[in-house]
Parts: C-alpha cells; structure tokens; sequence
C-alpha cells in the first residue's frame, strides 16, 4: 500500500488530499508567486544556502514577504513527515489571498494579504544514480517569454507552450533562442562543446544576464567544480558545430541531448565532458551526504 503524500501548507504538515487553497489566492488568479526546487540525496538537502538566496531575490523583486531562509529546516521537516531521504521538494511561495471585501482581481494587492506557502516532495533517484548523464532528444524554439529570466515565477506558461512547440518538432527537451543566442532551456541551463579558435574544443554556457535567464544552482556548481569551462554567449549556428549539447538542472543534473532538431550530436551517445562533469558532481555529493552523516 502506498504511504500518502504529506504536504506543507502554512506551517502545518498534512496529507495532500486534505491541503486547501482558495480560489481567490493570487497564485491561481494571477501566476503571482515564486518557487524553488531542491534536491535531497542521503537526507543533505543540496545547496539550500544557494537555493534560498534566489527565492530571496526574487521574492524581493516581487513584493512578496516571506523569509527564505526557513527552506533548511522546513524541508528536513517534509522529508522527515514523509520517510524520504533522496527526494526532489517544491517550494512555492504566492502573495496569498485577499481579505473578505477585497477585490480578487486588484493588480496592485492589498499590504494586508498573509503569503501562501506550499511544499511537496517526491522520491528521487540517490547518488548511485549518479553515474551516466541521462540522454534525450531537443528541437530549437525562439525564446519569447519575458524579460525577468533570472526571477523564478510560477507562471510559467510561456514555458509549457516552448516544450509544447519542442514536442510537436520531434524533440523532448526545448532549447531556446533569443535575438539568435541560446538562452537555456524550459528547465535547464545549456552548455554545450564546441570548437575552439585555437583548434581545441572548449565547453561553454550562456552568461545568465545577457539574455536574462535563470541562474541554475546546478549550473552554479559545476562551474565552480569544472572551471575550464567558459561563460560567453553561443550563437544558435554554432550548435550545429557542437560536439557535446548538455542541460543542467537540480532535478535532471546532467543530461545530453544528443539529438538537436533533427540531426544527430557528436556520437548520437552521451559524451565524454558531461560524463566528466557528471563524474565531478557525483563526487561533490557523497562528500556533502559524508559530511552531513557525519555530524
């Protein structure tokens, strides 16, 4: 028999068939809210430090009161409710609901509205998972969302509607393209292996303000574990020189799309430098989870 789900919603751990939300809240009617996700492996909740620093700015951005750096304790406090070690959390924070007499369609809120905060978590795959990138297939689509890349919102329709189009090309994954320079992915940042001006091949991702897109925690760590790689924009037609094209996600860390509308990437398998990075943050985990069992 299935264990339940229990959920956060406001302070209190519940079964998720029992959480309730109002209608009226402004993350139903508006999208108005921000999230994060995060990663769990042997009970070490991966980088919260860095996953609450970008709720924060976001939060800031927005207007919307709430101390992100409750996501530490919080989450242990779900993944314990839940008997869960390896896990993925989502955290979503929204302006909350308005008052009795408020109106429910106001663009500018009420000072007086509470936020509304709701957390999940789900089994996730350990750090023995953590030894060959996973692969899949993408199709290139204009970037056309707004310009706050870098806040991490709720509403993300713009996002279905790009994996949409991706799905219909034949691709699984989207990558997308903006003013002719890749930005990233529905989910994910993109790094991709190209070649170099010197003849060698250089591993490189797209800089997070150029074409405001989100600053991925995964991402933030293997640069800091692979530091020859190198953060300049990529031209959409440089992908078709591509040796490797791989995404980096909390979720997904490191996937290769060996597919890219159409045409078959470097080997058609996942390649060398993202089983080398892969490699680099399996390794960064276990000492993380070591250290954390070791307290």
């Amino acid at each position: 028999m299935l264990r339940p789900m229990l959920v956060h919603l406001n302070g209190r751990i519940l079964p998720a068939d029992e959480a309730r939300v109002s209608v009226f809240d402004r993350g139903f009617i508006f999208g108005d809210g921000i999230y994060e996700g995060l990663r769990a492996f042997g009970g070490w909740v991966r980088n919260v430090e860095d996953h609450a620093a970008r709720m924060r700015q976001g939060l800031d951005e927005a207007g919307i009161d709430w101390e992100p750096d409750a996501l530490g304790p919080l989450s242990e406090q779900l993944l314990e409710a839940n008997g869960l070690s390896d896990a993925f959390l989502y955290w979503q924070i929204t302006r909350g609901t308005p008052a009795p007499g408020d109106p429910v369609r106001a663009r500018i809120p009420p000072r007086s509205m509470r936020p509304t905060v709701f957390a999940y978590c789900l089994p996730a795959p350990g750090v023995e998972a953590l030894d060959e990138p996973m692969a899949s297939t993408g199709a290139t689509v204009p970037d056309e969302r707004w310009q706050k890349g870098h806040v991490k919102a709720i509403s993300l329709i713009a996002n279905v509607m790009a994996a949409m189009v991706a799905d219909r090309a034949g691709g699984e994954e989207a990558v997308m393209v903006r003013d002719g320079r890749v930005s990233e992915s529905c989910a994910t940042n993109v790094f991709a292996v190209l070649p170099g001006a010197d003849g060698q091949s250089e591993i490189v991702t797209p800089p997070v303000g150029e074409v405001s897109i989100l600053s991925g925690v995964t991402r933030k760590i293997l640069l800091e574990l692979a530091p020859e790689v190198r953060v300049r924009s990529i031209s959409v037609n440089e992908l078709d020189h591509a040796d490797e094209i791989f995404l980096t996600g909390t979720l997904t860390t490191v996937k290769s799309v060996i597919r890219l509308d159409g045409r078959t990437i470097g080997t058609g398998t996942p390649g060398p430098v993202a089983r080398r990075l892969l490699g680099r943050y399996a390794d960064y985990v276990r000492a993380h989870v070591a250290e954390a069992c070791g307290r």
